[in-house]
């Protein structure tokens, strides 16, 4: 049985916060203002960075939702809504990714004209790394984000009026070509918006290394924001600790992946010793970003793993919640650590552009997170799978 608060919206108190965020947003485009006029170059690299982590989140969410859809997934049906309402805000982060078209020339030198006629390595890249193409790529990428994220939450809402069986199976086959949409444009926005800062260095592993980090980052999100709707008194009976234990698990299993893929990719490079590989961990072994590259495996993987591998963590949302938080910033140290040593070689430069940049982004998403989550019921409650997940049992004791 379902109960009444998970089949409404968001409660107009709850609502209430998005005022906050609203705020937040406003201020964080008043310090980007200030920090762009002191600094372009640093403020874009910071918003870059800023934006890469939000938008890794939402493609997380719409990466775990085409799943759902293609393996006819039941357990997840209740928490689905939600992870459908973080790649819904694809749609705004395509809004929010406008500031970044204006600092090209600031990010990336391979646009430079005077450094394309004197650099042999980017004039042989010249027929990929031109500015037509890469606006070009860039809004291919954009467009079908934010067309998947649109579909899949306005196809789920409809199933809720409809209570269809036949929209469950449409979203399964849109799943099968979604997918690989989604995972040829993730892996090109990887290496167009984060690899070609240095046009010299090149991996065959980071798109992946990328993608890896993204799942890892939307399900931290997912298990906090699950967290907070039934701290406020709603999902109260449509999701328990069995789901609670089962995206601790998912967690677990792709932080794995995604050290899986970080070891991977710096053993090729050590092992190959080529120069224009080793530049990328060269850069990332001096001064203070030393600090960062070792800490890496320690806080994003050893004491996860740690944590995680308790199933008694995993099945108390406040611990789960806890680990999720601490391991969701240690995925924007990582991203942090893709971009800007590109701009500070010495070590990190965190100050009023960083800020300004993760409260505009952050402010606005999570403001239309929170409204788009007050448009609809908070589960799809017209999903034939539902009383599957309601009974949903992991087969643990307490």
């Amino acid at each position: 049985m379902v109960d009444s608060r998970d089949t409404i919206q968001l409660n107009s108190k709850l609502a209430k916060s998005t005022s906050w965020f609203l705020g937040a947003g406003v201020l964080g485009v008043l310090l980007c203002a200030v920090s762009y006029f002191q600094d372009a170059q640093t403020f874009f690299a910071s918003y870059l960075t800023a934006f890469s982590f939000f938008l890794a989140i939402s493609l997380g969410a719409i990466f775990f939702v085409m799943v759902q859809h293609l393996a006819r997934v039941g357990w997840s049906v209740t928490v689905r809504r939600t992870a459908e309402t973080l790649a819904n805000n694809l749609l705004i982060l395509a809004v929010l990714f406008l500031p970044l078209l204006l600092g090209v020339h600031e990010l990336f030198q391979w646009s430079h004209e005077d450094v394309r006629l004197v650099d042999h390595l980017i004039q042989s890249k010249a027929a990929y790394l031109n500015l037509p193409f890469f606006f070009i790529r860039t809004a291919v990428y954009f467009t079908v984000w934010s067309v998947l994220g649109w579909w899949f939450l306005r196809t789920s809402r409809l199933q809720d009026e409809t209570k269809d069986p036949a929209l469950s199976t449409r979203m399964g086959k849109v799943a099968t070509f979604g997918l690989i949409l989604f995972g040829l444009t993730s892996t090109f926005y990887a290496i167009d918006w984060i690899m070609s800062i240095d046009a010299h260095w090149f991996s065959t592993m980071f798109g992946v290394y990328f993608f890896a980090g993204a799942v890892v980052a939307f399900y931290c999100t997912l298990i906090l924001v699950v967290t907070w709707l039934k701290s406020t008194g709603h999902l109260k009976t449509s999701v328990n600790t069995e789901h609670f234990h089962d995206m601790g698990k998912l967690l677990f299993g792709h932080n794995i992946f995604w050290t899986y893929i970080a070891f991977s990719q710096f053993m090729l490079i050590w092992y190959a010793n080529i120069p224009e590989e080793t530049l990328f961990f060269l850069h990332r072994g001096e001064g203070l970003w030393k600090t960062i590259s070792l800490s890496l495996p320690w806080l994003h993987f050893v004491a996860p793993f740690l944590f995680l591998m308790s199933h008694n963590i995993k099945r108390r949302p406040a611990l789960l919640a806890t680990g999720a938080a601490l391991l969701l910033t240690m995925c924007y140290v990582d991203i942090y650590w893709l971009i800007q040593p590109n701009f500070h070689q010495n070590g990190p430069h965190f100050g009023i552009s960083d800020v300004g940049s993760l409260l505009a982004v952050g402010g606005f998403y999570l403001f239309f997170l929170i409204h788009n989550l007050r448009q609809a019921p908070l589960i799809p409650v017209g999903d034939p799978r539902l009383n599957d997940c309601l009974s949903y049992d992991n087969g643990i004791p307490e």
